[in-house]
């Protein structure tokens, strides 16, 4: 999933007969003592120009691809676009990464359930790999195996038990390096060329020739692989198109809800979380922009199709809108359709999802019969924060709030006495029935116009990518082009946060590299 720049595909470059190199790849002269990284770097000038498998792409799924061929016997090599592999392993989780999700919530026979609920897209295809073939028990077992403690948190993710990211990176580097993994860096991928279209002779092995660019100018000598894994994350999906497949429209994934200003929620209440809400996509504005620059909208082929979409998880109140879990996750499920209307639309927040709408006007009844003497303003029966609450019984804004030269305040809430202000300092007993009403649809369901998304700063995900038409999912293998392989997020699979996405690159990973491997007659099992 790491994010890389790459240039689009040339046309194909002339070069001549495919020459005859040993199968065993370059050998670092660095001192055993250097960082794992240092021994793994290689001059493509120093290299031999013919490898078994060749990886575009140095993130979690590059990486972890490279070393499940690298231990099935094959000889590796990862070309990397950017200055350090894994770059998006050392940011993820606020610098503590997220590796994985609780293998102790993972069932293998209701697999099928779980991932539609973990991942918007590419749920079905994953079924068979994540219940078959490498699960989340065989990554903690992985990366035990490497010497890495890992540690569950109460809502099942999972760090390693430094909480730094570096202990998984480290982990990995390392076992690449052991493997025999060779890594370039600052090299981009130019143009891709199947060997035997390029020299016009048939071949009883696929074969790839891969145009290179060594920093910003200098082109490299081509590089000449049996088999070429793809793993660039969310970008440079032209290499896989260039190659015949198609490729589902990109648009954001997992970003915060920007609210409209005057909104009930607004700034002064930055920093309050609620942990157990339900956020519900009620309406959607018609964009006044094309998307994207092609002017084509996102298909919904795939989009779940609900008369709402939903989530259910805790919530955080930013200074310019929504965040946390809930609001991820609704971001994620409803991409398609957010990204086709322009961010625009209305939310219906639910703060007591657990209680029907008759049960919660039966707790503020009896609340109010209970506590007669407490003002509005500073007690409820929903646990419910207290300036949250605060701002829900006033209506508009809470009370703290200045005065601004900002947009009107919007009214137009839920049901007709969802705009209905209310005294904070008002005793419980004084509470009217319109009140009571007021204070339930509020808490049950706050209507929230949403103007624009901001981004999480602890995940970069994509929705869309490689169609899984056009791939075979028991090898990752390309349908149309023998010896090509994807993995991780450049395939059209996305999930929630929680360690998801990490897993389906360390999954689509072990299926690829060890399929490349043995398409080159290196393996001789699936080595963990």
């Amino acid at each position: 999933m790491t994010v890389l720049l790459f240039t689009a595909v040339t046309p194909a470059f002339n070069a001549g007969a495919l020459p005859h190199f040993p199968l065993r790849f370059c050998t670092s002269s660095h001192s055993t003592h250097l960082h794992p990284l240092s021994r793994l770097q290689c001059s493509l000038s120093t290299s031999s120009s013919f490898v078994d498998v060749l990886v575009v792409g140095g993130g979690a799924s590059g990486i972890f691809s490279a070393i499940a061929a690298a231990r099935a016997g094959a000889s590796v090599l990862v070309l990397e676009a950017g200055t350090t592999p894994l770059a998006k392993v050392r940011i993820s989780g606020g610098g503590r990464c997220n590796v994985m999700h609780d293998q102790a919530t993972w069932d293998p026979r209701g697999c099928r359930d779980l991932l539609e609920q973990r991942y918007p897209r590419g749920a079905p295809q994953l079924t068979g790999p994540l219940s078959k073939r490498f699960s989340p028990p065989d990554t903690a077992l992985w990366f035990e195996a490497e010497g890495v403690t890992l540690k569950s948190e109460e809502d099942g993710r999972v760090f390693p038990s430094t909480d730094d990211s570096a202990t998984i990176v480290d982990a990995l580097l390392s076992a690449a390096e052991r493997a025999g993994v060779r890594v370039k860096m600052r090299c981009r991928v130019t143009g891709i060329e199947r060997a035997a279209d390029a020299t016009g002779a048939d071949s009883l092995l696929p074969g790839f020739r891969v145009a290179v660019k060594e920093g910003r100018e200098t082109e490299g000598p081509p590089l000449l692989c049996r088999a070429l894994i793809l793993a660039t994350g969310s970008t440079s999906h032209s290499l896989a198109s260039a190659l015949g497949h198609e490729v589902s429209p990109l648009v954001p994934s997992l970003f915060s809800f920007r609210l409209k200003a005057g909104a009930i929620l607004d700034a002064s209440l930055a920093g309050v979380t609620v942990q157990d809400v339900q956020l519900t996509l009620a309406s959607l504005q018609p964009s006044q922009r094309s998307f994207p620059a092609t002017g084509k909208s996102p298909s919904m082929k795939g989009q779940r199709r609900k008369a709402a979409i939903s989530a259910r998880g805790p919530l955080l109140i930013t200074h310019r809108g929504l965040s946390g879990p809930a609001a991820l996750k609704l971001s994620a499920f409803g991409a398609l359709s957010l990204a086709q209307q322009g961010y625009r639309g209305t939310l219906e927040l639910n703060l007591v999802p657990s209680l029907s709408r008759a049960e919660a006007a039966a707790a503020l009844a009896a609340f109010r019969a209970r506590v007669p003497l407490k003002a509005i303003g500073n007690a409820n029966p929903f646990n419910v924060p207290k300036r949250l609450w605060n701002a829900i019984v006033c209506g508009t804004r809470s009370l703290d709030a200045r005065e601004s030269k900002e947009a009107p305040i919007s009214v137009n809430r839920a049901g007709g006495h969802s705009g209905h202000a209310i005294d904070p300092s008002k005793p419980w007993s004084q509470a009217s029935n319109a009140d009571l009403l007021a204070l339930e649809e509020r808490t049950c369901r706050m209507s929230l116009e949403f103007v624009g998304k901001d981004s999480n700063k602890d995940e970069f995900v994509t929705a869309g990518g490689v169609s899984w038409a056009g791939v075979d999912t028991a090898q990752m293998s390309s349908k149309h082009v023998a010896g090509l392989f994807f993995a991780g997020e450049l395939l059209d699979v996305d999930g929630i946060t929680g360690g998801h996405n990490f897993q389906s690159c360390w999954t689509t990973g072990f299926i690829a590299g060890n399929a490349a491997a043995k398409l080159c007659g290196c393996a001789v099992g699936e080595l963990r």
